[in-house]
């Protein structure tokens, strides 16, 4: 063995150690783009939910307001006896 032998072998390491490295790194970077994918998704859904919220809110503020009528209109007929 001569003296560029361990320089080849270190050189071939390093190589082997770099392109291990870089498939790792594509690996970490498919699972966050996976990850960010269902964030998304997630944050879309949340939105959504938050959308029919505000819908359920208002037609319950709707109802609300239309009770209050019905019980004012029928305390109204209660009072004024009945007819006599």
């Amino acid at each position: 063995m001569g003296p560029f032998d361990d320089r080849l072998t270190t050189l071939e390491r390093a190589e082997f150690l770099h392109a291990s490295t870089l498939r790792r790194h594509g690996e970490m970077l498919d699972v966050h783009e996976e990850r960010m994918a269902a964030l998304a998704a997630n944050l879309t859904a949340l939105r959504e939910m938050q959308e029919r919220q505000t819908q359920t809110q208002q037609a319950l503020a709707t109802t609300q307001a239309q009770l209050a009528e019905t019980l004012a209109a029928i305390k109204d007929m209660l009072g004024c006896g009945n007819g006599h």
